[in-house]
């Protein structure tokens, strides 16, 4: 048996920051997208739309300061080191802020990738749902439905090697399994029938006195 809640689940989530109480006895306040231990790791808004960077560590920073052109910044005391960078979120924030927007999210990631910092785009549900990675891992999936026609849905996020799952069915009509439903649990098509008859249970017209 597998026992989880979604609860379970939010609670894993908040590591970082359940770390930092553990730590401190104080529970971290709200930092939008800004990492809790590093900076900057966090979403800048570029020309055209919102991109995310993680310089998590010294290197990465300095690789960041040369993509942004801005050199002036490695000696900043505000900025020289994690630490500092961390007390001084607000100001970072700040100054990064207008650097990124003078550059598209697209010259952001060919920018960054090459000069070997992470980062990736913000994208929007419609964004998100055309993503290649998205399409390419079947998370966003194709049904056709009796009465909508072709209908897309979010696919299963976890996949099983040798029981492989997946979304093959469109939402079903209204009462359209209850037939099935109640033969497995024994009932015979007359006594559904019966049932149908008086209200108990609701079946597609097409499904209606089928008795065999």
């Amino acid at each position: 048996m597998v026992d989880t809640s979604l609860f379970e689940a939010g609670i894993t989530h908040t590591y970082w920051h359940s770390a930092i109480c553990f730590a401190t006895g104080q529970a971290p306040g709200p930092m939008g997208s800004a990492h809790p231990l590093n900076a900057p790791y966090q979403a800048f808004p570029a020309s055209d739309g919102w991109i995310t960077v993680g310089a998590a560590n010294q290197e990465n920073w300095l690789r960041l300061l040369e993509a942004l052109e801005a050199p002036q910044l490695r000696d900043d005391p505000r900025f020289v080191d994690n630490a500092q960078r961390m007390r001084n979120l607000a100001a970072l924030t700040e100054m990064l802020s207008p650097l990124f927007q003078r550059r598209t999210v697209a010259e952001w990631l060919r920018r960054l990738e090459d000069a070997g910092v992470p980062a990736g785009p913000v994208l929007d549900i419609a964004q998100m749902h055309a993503d290649p990675q998205a399409l390419s891992r079947e998370m966003i999936v194709e049904t056709v439905h009796p009465t909508a026609g072709e209908v897309k849905a979010i696919g299963l996020p976890i996949k099983f090697s040798e029981t492989p799952g997946g979304v093959r069915q469109p939402a079903p009509l209204f009462g359209q399994h209850t037939r099935d439903v109640l033969r497995e649990a024994g009932y015979a098509d007359a006594e559904i029938d019966e049932l149908a008859h008086q209200g108990a249970i609701q079946l597609p017209a097409t499904q209606k006195g089928v008795t065999r």
